[in-house]
C-alpha cells in the first residue's frame, strides 16, 4: 500500500477502525469481506481488512 493511503489511514484513524468497517459479500464467492472506505484526493479507496467463508444454515436431510 502506497505511504500516502497509509498516512491517510492513519489520519482519520487514529484510534482504530474497527467501529468503522463494513462487510460485503464477494458476488460470485461464498466469501464475505469486511472492509472500510478512505478517500483521499477525491479518489475513494475500498480497503478489505479481512476475509471469511459465508456461513449456510440448511439442511442436507432429503427426507425433511
Amino acid at each position: 500500500m502506497p505511504q500516502q493511503i497509509l498516512s491517510s489511514l492513519s489520519e482519520k484513524y487514529p484510534d482504530g477502525f474497527d467501529h468503522d468497517t463494513f462487510e460485503f459479500e464477494m458476488p460470485g464467492k461464498q466469501m464475505i469481506c469486511r472492509a472500510i472506505r478512505l478517500t483521499v484526493d477525491g479518489v475513494n479507496y475500498l480497503i478489505k481488512i479481512d476475509q471469511r467463508p459465508k456461513q449456510t444454515d440448511f439442511l442436507l436431510d432429503e427426507e425433511w
